[in-house]
Protein backbone atom coordinates (compact mmCIF):
# COMPACT_ATOMS: atom_id res chain seq x y z
CA UNK A 1 0.00 0.00 0.00
CA UNK A 2 1.32 3.44 -0.93
CA UNK A 3 2.25 6.00 1.72
CA UNK A 4 1.79 8.72 -0.90
CA UNK A 5 -1.72 9.81 -1.84
CA UNK A 6 -0.71 11.81 -4.91
CA UNK A 7 1.56 11.37 -7.90
CA UNK A 8 2.83 14.86 -8.82
CA UNK A 9 4.75 15.26 -12.06
CA UNK A 10 5.61 17.70 -14.89
CA UNK A 11 2.99 18.02 -17.62
CA UNK A 12 5.55 16.97 -20.27
CA UNK A 13 5.36 13.37 -19.09
CA UNK A 14 1.86 13.08 -20.56
CA UNK A 15 3.17 13.23 -24.12
CA UNK A 16 2.43 9.99 -25.95
CA UNK A 17 -0.19 8.80 -23.45
CA UNK A 18 -2.69 7.70 -26.10
CA UNK A 19 0.01 5.74 -27.93
CA UNK A 20 1.32 3.90 -24.89
CA UNK A 21 -0.42 4.75 -21.64
CA UNK A 22 1.39 2.06 -19.63
CA UNK A 23 4.82 3.42 -20.56
CA UNK A 24 3.78 6.97 -19.64
CA UNK A 25 2.39 5.83 -16.30
CA UNK A 26 5.57 3.88 -15.56
CA UNK A 27 7.66 6.96 -16.43
CA UNK A 28 5.48 8.98 -14.05
CA UNK A 29 6.10 6.51 -11.23
CA UNK A 30 9.86 6.55 -11.94
CA UNK A 31 9.89 10.36 -11.83
CA UNK A 32 7.76 10.62 -8.68
CA UNK A 33 9.79 8.10 -6.71
CA UNK A 34 13.11 9.63 -7.72
CA UNK A 35 11.87 13.12 -6.84
CA UNK A 36 10.71 11.98 -3.39
CA UNK A 37 14.01 10.17 -2.97
CA UNK A 38 16.16 13.27 -3.63
CA UNK A 39 13.81 15.68 -1.82
CA UNK A 40 13.92 13.60 1.38
CA UNK A 41 17.63 13.00 1.77
CA UNK A 42 17.53 12.45 5.53
CA UNK A 43 14.79 9.85 5.26
CA UNK A 44 16.33 7.91 2.37
CA UNK A 45 20.03 8.71 3.02
CA UNK A 46 20.75 9.23 -0.70
CA UNK A 47 21.75 5.59 -1.06
CA UNK A 48 20.48 2.91 -3.43
CA UNK A 49 19.01 1.11 -0.42
CA UNK A 50 17.21 4.34 0.40
CA UNK A 51 15.82 4.45 -3.14
CA UNK A 52 14.48 0.93 -2.71
CA UNK A 53 12.80 2.11 0.51
CA UNK A 54 11.18 4.97 -1.43
CA UNK A 55 9.82 2.42 -3.91
CA UNK A 56 8.36 0.45 -1.00
CA UNK A 57 6.75 3.61 0.37
CA UNK A 58 5.04 4.10 -3.00
CA UNK A 59 3.88 0.49 -2.90
CA UNK A 60 5.75 -0.30 -6.12
CA UNK A 61 8.11 -3.18 -6.84
CA UNK A 62 10.16 -2.85 -10.02
CA UNK A 63 11.67 -5.83 -11.80
CA UNK A 64 14.72 -3.71 -12.64
CA UNK A 65 15.26 -1.23 -9.82
CA UNK A 66 18.45 0.19 -11.32
CA UNK A 67 16.67 0.95 -14.59
CA UNK A 68 13.79 2.61 -12.74
CA UNK A 69 16.27 4.72 -10.76
CA UNK A 70 18.11 5.85 -13.90
CA UNK A 71 14.94 6.65 -15.84
CA UNK A 72 13.54 8.65 -12.93
CA UNK A 73 16.85 10.49 -12.57
CA UNK A 74 16.88 11.33 -16.29
CA UNK A 75 13.34 12.72 -16.21
CA UNK A 76 14.09 14.67 -13.04
CA UNK A 77 17.24 16.25 -14.43
CA UNK A 78 15.98 17.03 -17.95
CA UNK A 79 12.51 18.37 -17.15
CA UNK A 80 12.21 22.16 -17.27
CA UNK A 81 12.70 23.50 -13.76
CA UNK A 82 9.55 25.63 -13.74
CA UNK A 83 7.45 23.17 -15.69
CA UNK A 84 3.72 23.19 -14.91
CA UNK A 85 3.07 20.41 -12.43
CA UNK A 86 -0.03 18.28 -12.14
CA UNK A 87 -1.08 15.43 -9.92
CA UNK A 88 -3.37 12.46 -9.80
CA UNK A 89 -4.42 10.45 -6.80
CA UNK A 90 -2.76 7.12 -6.14
CA UNK A 91 -6.18 5.52 -6.61
CA UNK A 92 -6.62 7.11 -10.06
CA UNK A 93 -3.08 6.16 -11.05
CA UNK A 94 -3.59 2.49 -10.23
CA UNK A 95 -7.03 2.44 -11.81
CA UNK A 96 -5.51 3.47 -15.15
CA UNK A 97 -2.44 1.30 -14.66
CA UNK A 98 -4.21 -1.95 -13.87
CA UNK A 99 -7.58 -1.70 -15.63
CA UNK A 100 -8.37 -1.60 -19.33
CA UNK A 101 -9.55 1.83 -20.42
CA UNK A 102 -11.11 2.98 -23.66
CA UNK A 103 -9.34 5.68 -25.63
CA UNK A 104 -12.10 8.13 -24.69
CA UNK A 105 -11.56 7.38 -20.98
CA UNK A 106 -7.86 8.09 -21.47
CA UNK A 107 -8.67 11.36 -23.24
CA UNK A 108 -10.89 12.36 -20.33
CA UNK A 109 -8.01 11.77 -17.91
CA UNK A 110 -5.77 13.94 -20.09
CA UNK A 111 -8.46 16.63 -20.22
CA UNK A 112 -8.79 16.64 -16.44
CA UNK A 113 -5.03 16.79 -15.83
CA UNK A 114 -4.59 19.51 -18.46
CA UNK A 115 -7.21 21.74 -16.84
CA UNK A 116 -5.65 21.24 -13.42
CA UNK A 117 -2.17 22.02 -14.71
CA UNK A 118 -3.45 25.32 -16.15
CA UNK A 119 -5.52 26.25 -13.11
CA UNK A 120 -2.81 25.57 -10.54
CA UNK A 121 -3.96 27.29 -7.35
CA UNK A 122 -6.42 29.58 -9.16
CA UNK A 123 -10.15 29.24 -8.57
CA UNK A 124 -10.99 29.64 -12.24
CA UNK A 125 -9.41 30.50 -15.56
CA UNK A 126 -10.36 31.33 -19.12
CA UNK A 127 -8.76 29.40 -21.99
CA UNK A 128 -9.45 27.98 -25.44
CA UNK A 129 -9.53 24.44 -26.81
CA UNK A 130 -6.15 24.73 -28.53
CA UNK A 131 -4.36 25.61 -25.28
CA UNK A 132 -6.29 22.89 -23.45
CA UNK A 133 -5.30 20.23 -25.99
CA UNK A 134 -1.71 21.44 -26.04
CA UNK A 135 -1.48 20.71 -22.33
CA UNK A 136 -3.24 17.37 -22.85
CA UNK A 137 -0.41 16.55 -25.24
CA UNK A 138 2.26 17.46 -22.70
CA UNK A 139 3.13 20.88 -24.14
CA UNK A 140 3.78 23.79 -21.79
CA UNK A 141 2.57 26.47 -24.22
CA UNK A 142 -0.21 26.53 -26.80
CA UNK A 143 0.84 24.82 -30.03
CA UNK A 144 -0.74 24.58 -33.47
CA UNK A 145 -3.33 21.88 -34.11
CA UNK A 146 -1.13 20.16 -36.69
CA UNK A 147 1.62 19.81 -34.07
CA UNK A 148 -0.63 17.95 -31.63
CA UNK A 149 -0.30 14.16 -31.60
CA UNK A 150 -2.43 12.60 -34.38
CA UNK A 151 -4.55 10.47 -32.04
CA UNK A 152 -5.35 13.47 -29.88
CA UNK A 153 -5.96 15.72 -32.90
CA UNK A 154 -9.01 13.63 -33.78
CA UNK A 155 -10.74 14.91 -30.66
CA UNK A 156 -10.04 18.58 -31.34
CA UNK A 157 -13.40 19.44 -32.90
CA UNK A 158 -16.62 20.94 -31.58
CA UNK A 159 -18.45 17.63 -31.10
CA UNK A 160 -15.64 15.82 -29.27
CA UNK A 161 -14.51 18.73 -27.08
CA UNK A 162 -18.09 19.22 -25.92
CA UNK A 163 -18.40 15.49 -25.24
CA UNK A 164 -15.19 15.49 -23.16
CA UNK A 165 -16.22 18.56 -21.17
CA UNK A 166 -19.68 17.10 -20.49
CA UNK A 167 -18.07 13.92 -19.16
CA UNK A 168 -15.75 15.91 -16.89
CA UNK A 169 -18.70 17.98 -15.69
CA UNK A 170 -20.85 14.91 -15.00
CA UNK A 171 -18.22 12.73 -13.29
CA UNK A 172 -15.01 14.63 -12.55
CA UNK A 173 -16.22 17.72 -10.65
CA UNK A 174 -15.63 20.28 -13.42
CA UNK A 175 -17.62 23.48 -13.86
CA UNK A 176 -17.41 25.03 -17.33
CA UNK A 177 -19.07 28.17 -18.69
CA UNK A 178 -19.14 29.79 -22.11
CA UNK A 179 -21.73 32.24 -23.45
CA UNK A 180 -21.02 34.93 -26.02
CA UNK A 181 -17.35 34.57 -25.16
CA UNK A 182 -14.25 33.62 -27.07
CA UNK A 183 -12.91 30.63 -25.22
CA UNK A 184 -14.47 29.31 -22.02
CA UNK A 185 -14.09 29.39 -18.25
CA UNK A 186 -13.38 26.35 -16.05
CA UNK A 187 -13.15 25.68 -12.33
CA UNK A 188 -12.99 22.77 -9.91
CA UNK A 189 -13.58 24.96 -6.86
CA UNK A 190 -16.58 27.07 -7.87
CA UNK A 191 -20.20 26.25 -8.62
CA UNK A 192 -21.43 26.84 -12.15
CA UNK A 193 -23.47 29.80 -10.92
CA UNK A 194 -20.44 31.44 -9.30
CA UNK A 195 -18.32 30.75 -12.36
CA UNK A 196 -20.97 32.30 -14.63
CA UNK A 197 -21.17 35.34 -12.35
CA UNK A 198 -17.43 35.99 -12.55
CA UNK A 199 -17.36 35.38 -16.32
CA UNK A 200 -20.21 37.80 -16.96
CA UNK A 201 -18.70 40.35 -14.58
CA UNK A 202 -15.46 40.23 -16.54
CA UNK A 203 -17.36 40.46 -19.84
CA UNK A 204 -19.31 43.52 -18.64
CA UNK A 205 -16.13 45.18 -17.41
CA UNK A 206 -14.48 44.49 -20.80
CA UNK A 207 -17.51 45.90 -22.66
CA UNK A 208 -17.59 49.03 -20.45
CA UNK A 209 -13.88 49.58 -21.05
CA UNK A 210 -14.34 49.19 -24.81
CA UNK A 211 -17.21 51.69 -24.83
CA UNK A 212 -15.11 54.15 -22.82
CA UNK A 213 -12.17 53.72 -25.20
CA UNK A 214 -14.45 54.12 -28.24
CA UNK A 215 -15.84 57.38 -26.84
CA UNK A 216 -12.31 58.63 -26.11
CA UNK A 217 -11.16 57.71 -29.62
CA UNK A 218 -14.20 59.38 -31.21
CA UNK A 219 -13.56 62.54 -29.19
CA UNK A 220 -9.91 62.69 -30.24
CA UNK A 221 -10.76 62.22 -33.91
CA UNK A 222 -13.50 64.84 -33.72
CA UNK A 223 -11.08 67.34 -32.19
CA UNK A 224 -8.54 66.59 -34.95
CA UNK A 225 -11.18 67.29 -37.60
CA UNK A 226 -12.16 70.56 -35.90
CA UNK A 227 -8.50 71.60 -35.71
CA UNK A 228 -8.05 70.98 -39.44
CA UNK A 229 -11.17 72.97 -40.25
CA UNK A 230 -9.86 75.90 -38.22
CA UNK A 231 -6.54 75.74 -40.08
CA UNK A 232 -8.34 75.99 -43.41
CA UNK A 233 -10.29 79.03 -42.25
Amino acid sequence: MSSYEYYNFPIQLLNGFLNNSKKVLIDISHYCIYRVFVDNFEKYSGSFTGYQKACEDFGIEFKNVAEAYQNGKTWYETTIEKSPMVGMTSEMYWDYMTNDKTEFEKVCLLGDLAFKSILGAKSYIKLDNKYWFSRMDGAVKSIQKEDISPKLQRYLNEYQTKKIKNQLIANWGLASYSRYNRGFYVSYKMTLEDLAYHAEKIRKSTQDKKIKNDVKSAHEKAMERLAKENEIK
